[in-house]
């Protein structure tokens, strides 16, 4: 199967490429701008790197089989909304209608929780409604409504994330706890005994990724949240990242500024075989990648 897989000089893409070019797809990976990542990729067999931007998709040299969208743009300094449109709303749509030209069978879309805006329930699931998404999470709720426009024209699947661990993470509640872990500074968080599994390790979600790529096309849209497996408390999850790190943890309780909930995975495991690791263990796992181990 040949398959494009946008944002490989990210963190996911980078995993996720990689992941499907080992198990014997023809891969190409588009980038913007060199990174780290990119550096366990120039040699990989049955991957090419093309460094471009998506708003110039049409001119990659398809067809592809298969469109995995990792690529987007985070909220952070010096982002604003013109940026996060162009590189999230305008960039998709240009990819998507590529991806239509290219006939491609199966589009697999790197979508967020950010998708739902501000949550009011325990358990997140496909069903969960949406308010008030702020910009970035608006971006994906567009992107996502788009393919479902187009349903007719792929098999598309929407996973809808956490925060993706792994060597190499950045920018999550996860990685800031291990900076200030490992800073010895205070940890300040909030329902620290209320149960936590909002997160998922990357090579569970490219293991998913390349399972569902060998499933037949089944046409239409869908979605599906991903999670670690079971659940610890906050406290538990702060106290077990800095065991495996190796250092203390002094932790602060602060008013809270969300509601707590956790992530049910059961559609993504029961239609697509997802398997995800069991919280305690990925945090386990976290730590010692951090550590080099």
């Amino acid at each position: 199967m040949r398959v494009l897989v946008t944002g490989v000089s990210g963190f996911s893409g980078s995993v996720v490429a990689r992941r499907l070019a080992s198990g014997g797809h023809d891969v190409v990976g588009t980038y913007r701008r060199d990174t780290n990542f990119l550096a366990s990729l120039r040699e990989a067999p049955r991957l090419d790197l093309v460094r471009t931007g998506l708003i110039d998709a049409g001119k990659l040299a398809g067809p592809f089989d298969a469109v995995v969208h990792t690529a987007a743009t985070s909220p952070g300094p010096g982002v604003d909304v013109a940026t996060l449109v162009r590189d999230n709303i305008d960039a998709s749509f240009a990819l998507i209608e590529a991806a239509r030209r290219w006939r491609t069978n199966h589009f697999i879309f790197f979508s967020s929780l950010s998708y739902y805006g501000r949550i009011e329930q325990d358990v997140v699931d496909e069903a969960t409604p949406m308010r008030d998404p702020d910009t970035y999470g608006a971006t994906k709720l567009i992107a996502e409504r788009r393919l479902v426009e187009l349903a007719g024209e792929f098999s598309t699947l929407a996973l809808r994330m956490p925060g993706i661990v792994g060597r190499g993470a950045h920018r999550h509640w996860l990685a800031s706890m291990v900076s200030r872990l490992r800073a010895g500074e205070p940890v300040r968080a909030f329902h620290l005994d209320r149960p936590f599994n909002n997160a998922a390790h990357i090579d569970d979600v490219a293991a998913l990724v390349a399972t569902v790529l060998a499933h037949e096309a089944w046409g239409g849209f869908d979605a599906a949240v991903l999670g670690a497996a079971g659940s610890l408390t906050v406290r538990e999850t702060i106290e077990r990242l800095a065991l495996a790190l190796g250092t203390s943890a002094k932790i602060e309780e602060i008013a809270p500024t969300n509601a707590s909930f956790i992530l049910s995975s059961a559609h993504a495991i029961a239609r697509y075989g997802y398997q995800p690791s069991e919280i305690g263990a990925l945090i386990d796992r976290y730590g010692r990648e951090i550590n080099g181990t």
